[in-house]
């Protein structure tokens, strides 16, 4: 039972900006889930650019079924414009100790855009969790600008319905730029 519950505290797809926090797990059916996430965003060159620097995140999601979720957010970056988004995550395949999934979603933040990541989640011990990944992020401006980053991640279960993660999610495209994250989140069935 305590493993199931891990799964499910484990489970949420925060999709922000470059799709922090990531995990491989999806939401079971009808459980709920709801977060907040302050992140940093940095440019390799430049400390502060714009849209760069604080963010905070209030997301949630809801378990359509045992593969399947979305997920909604809403970000404030207190140097630029709001970020909003919705994705779907489809669980591909779940072995005894680890995930791997497929996030899709669209995002408005000054243009609209859309998201893709794929993502493997492996849990050390029932406390102690590390994902990795490859996400793609495509704004729809005058010009198309293609971002691509490899999310690292590492998830701590707190008890039962609390789960706190870091991450950062490493640039790996000339647009893309560092975004450290750290936060909760709370499962609810």
């Amino acid at each position: 039972m305590k493993r199931f519950l891990f799964s499910l505290l484990f489970s949420m797809s925060l999709s922000l900006y470059g799709q922090v926090v990531n995990f491989a797990k999806t939401l079971p059916q009808r459980a709920w889930s709801v977060g907040l996430t302050p992140a940093y965003h940095f440019d390799r060159d430049v400390i502060s650019f714009d849209a760069g620097g604080s963010s905070i995140a209030l997301n949630g999601g809801y378990g359509l079924l045992y593969s399947l979720d979305v997920n909604a957010r809403y970000i404030y970056f207190f140097n630029g414009a709001d970020y909003i988004g919705v994705d779907a995550q489809y669980l591909i395949h779940e072995a005894r100790k680890s995930y791997f999934s497929a996030i899709g979603g669209f995002h408005y933040w000054d243009d609209f855009g859309m998201d893709l990541t794929g993502l493997f989640t492996y849990m050390l011990r029932y406390e102690i969790n590390l994902s990795i990944g490859l996400d793609f992020d495509l704004s729809f401006a005058e010009d198309m600008n293609p971002r691509f980053w490899i999310p690292l991640n590492v998830g701590f279960n707190i008890n039962e319905m609390f789960f706190l993660y870091a991450e950062y999610d490493l640039p790996v495209s000339d647009l893309s730029w560092g975004i450290v994250a750290i936060g909760a989140n709370l499962v609810l069935r």
